[in-house]
């Protein structure tokens, strides 16, 4: 369709529709979210919408489905999570204004990042991977949004890697070129993961990128150094992120090298039939269980430790120690464990909140939580400072 057929606000629509082609479209129209052509018709098959067309009267009407704006909740999880990536257009000027609105993409929401959008968006993994390949050596990058855990580590065959993308389970991979096209990975990661995998030309010099995210002189500190592919696959995920939110990710101020051999090496199998975190008969993390059997956690994020913790178990005999000692202390004063307990149920995940905050997606409610939280985190301090416990001070070293 030639331009001198649209409207200024179509105009609109196909510019940003151009910039992201392999995502559904949100394009704000007043007080509702507006989606075209395809984008109308995927809508209509997944969110069950009604399809309209604009132009009636058109030798080949547009088809058109659209939902009020504060719906939003509602529709966009299911889109995200039937697979599709979801860019959100927003008004950004002054719709009282004479001229036409302008409107700008403000982020694309994809399955790593959609609990961002709403407080309340509960998710158990927030993990997403990018994967680097040389020399036949395996790179991974590996960022939990929800915690701001970022490692990396290597695999010397695409076996080990696919060992450890099972216990990861991600949200997203994101693969460089010469990966994508790769069919025989491809498809391992689609068809035996189910994992949503999505592609990313990154245009920027991965070294030059870290360290400048980081500012620093080098990435000595982080023990990547020397690890070129380590600093290529996170170099391409922390441009990919930035390029969606719209935003930069300078909370993320850390990046380590993982070392795998410090845990118990558990294969597919072992996690499968030993039922550690998945229950093939209820499909399900949450019964039947090992996950389910010991998660008595008061925060979302010591029950993410506790998940990390069944599926990496410690080889390190003085590490394992002295979490006993540290449970111990607490089993051996049933009032002190219950003072704490309670301090802990009042704990939102203070990272989350930062995260919002640092995105500028905060809201009241998100700044009343960090306080309560905070509080409860003094208090839990001084309720062991006040106890009789010196080891559990010196363990946590107050």
């Amino acid at each position: 369709m030639e331009n001198t057929d649209l409207t200024p606000a179509m105009i609109q629509y196909y510019e940003l529709k151009e910039q992201n082609s392999d995502a559904i479209l949100f394009f704000r129209m007043w007080d509702f979210y507006e989606m075209f052509d395809d984008d109308a018709i995927i809508a209509n098959k997944v969110l069950w919408i009604a399809v309209t067309s604009r132009n009636k009267n058109a030798i080949k009407p547009t088809p058109l489905a659209w939902f009020p704006f504060h719906a939003k909740e509602k529709y966009l999880p299911i889109l995200v999570e039937a697979w599709y990536k979801v860019a959100i257009a927003e008004q950004v000027s002054d719709p009282n204004l004479k001229w036409i609105v302008r409107r700008e993409i403000v982020r694309v929401v994809t399955p790593a990042t959609i609990w961002l959008e709403w407080e309340n968006y509960e998710t158990n993994n927030s993990n997403i991977i990018a994967i680097s390949w040389t020399d036949n050596k395996f790179w991974l990058s590996i960022l939990n949004i929800w915690e701001n855990k970022w490692k990396t580590c290597e695999f010397e065959n695409f076996l080990l890697l696919q060992a450890e993308l099972f216990k990861l389970a991600p949200k997203e991979v994101v693969l460089e070129k010469k990966l994508f096209w790769n069919l025989e990975i491809k498809e391992t990661l689609e068809r035996k993961y189910l994992l949503n995998i999505y592609y990313y030309e990154p245009k920027l010099e991965a070294y030059k990128n870290l360290i400048k995210h980081f500012k620093t002189i080098n990435l000595n500190a982080f023990w990547i150094e020397n690890y070129k592919e380590a600093i290529r696959a996170s170099s391409l995920l922390l441009e990919y992120l930035e390029n969606n939110q719209k935003s930069n990710f300078d909370f993320l101020n850390t990046i380590s090298h993982l070392d795998l051999s410090q845990f118990l090496k558990l294969d597919e199998s072992t996690i499968r039939n030993l039922d550690l975190v998945y229950n093939i008969a209820t499909k399900s993390i949450k019964e039947w269980t090992l996950f389910w059997v010991l998660n008595k956690t008061k925060t979302s994020a010591w029950a993410n430790l506790m998940y990390e913790s069944i599926l990496k178990p410690l080889n390190n005999k003085e590490e394992i120690e002295r979490r006993q000692d540290f449970i111990e202390e607490f089993l051996k004063d049933k009032m002190l464990l219950d003072k704490v307990r309670t301090e802990l149920s009042s704990i939102s995940n203070i990272n989350w909140i930062l995260n919002r905050i640092a995105l500028n997606r905060t809201t009241p409610r998100d700044l009343i939580n960090l306080k309560n939280s905070l509080k409860s985190i003094l208090n839990v301090i001084e309720i062991i400072k006040n106890s009789q416990s010196k080891k559990l001070k010196e363990i946590i070293k107050l």
